[in-house]
């Protein structure tokens, strides 16, 4: 089981930086005080024992690599022999060899951001990659927010999630079993990606880009275990009742 990418005190510090609340005894007051000051979920904080539950879909594979002392997740989404690659990870060579051993070309490669932990392989994919126009990487094509791609019978929406970088994209892909989105560090199971400067956007991007979508669309995260938009409004701190 891929455990969560932030504890309680990594979740405490993302909200406390991006609203910028400088109190140095709030670590040590109550847990409803702690959640009412930093605008988080008590009931969420509290549940320390949550994981999502496995997500499986026909034609979807998770890569986790290391990327120094971190892991992180790219994927790969294919219908019969057309694939396209979102974000590298550390090390493309466990995909590089899930579609060689499928017989799956890789027919067009999408980035959420230009981290080097998620786009810094692109080129040994060696296949067209894309990334939004806010967003710049030299040797990636960039797009326009409204673009849309095709391959095959999927069809990928990418949906503005900036805050943690300014050209933050997630993708939509419709066309497998369930409806997937690829979220880079827009949003994690249980947590989100760090985004002190532009904090209320990023909330707001998730919001309205991610959580907006039917509970059972299944999340990718760039980090951590893939979820469910359902468990994320039920279980995420920064979105929780």
């Amino acid at each position: 089981m891929i455990p969560l990418e932030d504890n309680f005190d990594d979740i405490l510090e993302k909200a406390r930086t991006g609203l910028g609340v400088c109190d140095p005894h709030l670590r040590n007051a109550s847990l409803q005080h702690i959640a009412a000051t930093l605008r988080l979920s008590a009931s969420a904080l509290a549940d320390r024992h949550w994981h999502p539950a496995p997500v499986q879909v026909p034609g979807l594979a998770m890569f986790t690599t290391h990327y120094g002392s971190l892991t992180v997740n790219s994927y790969i989404v294919h219908n019969a022999s057309r694939a396209v690659a979102f974000d590298t990870g550390g090390d493309v060579t466990p995909m590089l060899a899930y579609l060689r051993d499928r017989a799956v070309v890789l027919e067009l490669v999408l980035l959420t951001h230009s981290h080097n932990d998620h786009a810094g392989n692109f080129r040994r994919l060696k296949a067209p990659t894309f990334i939004s126009e806010r967003e710049r990487l030299p040797g990636a094509e960039t797009f326009p927010d409204g673009r849309r791609f095709y391959v095959g019978s999927l069809q990928i929406e990418p949906r503005r999630t900036s805050g943690h970088t300014p050209g933050g994209a997630s993708y939509l892909v419709r066309g497998l079993q369930r409806l997937v989105i690829l979220t880079g560090d827009a949003l994690f199971a249980g947590s989100i990606g760090g985004a002190p400067n532009a904090y209320e956007e990023a909330l707001q991007c998730i919001r309205e880009q991610i959580l907006a979508l039917p509970d059972d669309t299944v999340i990718c995260p760039g980090h951590g275990p893939m979820t469910t938009v359902g468990e994320e409004k039920g279980h995420n701190p920064f979105f929780a009742p």
